[in-house]
């Protein structure tokens, strides 16, 4: 991600179905590593793909709000 809020650029909202999809298989790659016994988990590549996940989720939720329709009076979600 290059770290710019996704309210910079109003035509990355498009894309938010493509990245649900690539936090979904996110997850359950995780799932599938967290179910290994502890001892055989790849440490290092679950920590960097927990990191990811969390940046991927917050990036998501930035474009959610940033796409929701707003009253033009108050500024709330309708």
């Amino acid at each position: 991600m290059s770290g710019t809020p996704a309210s910079s650029s109003p035509g990355i909202t498009g894309f938010i179905e493509i990245f649900e999809g690539r936090l979904t298989k996110m997850k359950l790659h995780l799932k599938t590593e967290l179910s290994k016994d502890k001892h055989e988990r790849n440490r290092k590549w679950l920590k960097s793909q927990l990191r990811e996940t969390k940046a991927l989720n917050k990036t998501l939720k930035e474009m959610r709000t940033a796409s929701a329709k707003r009253c033009p009076h108050c500024g709330e979600k309708l």
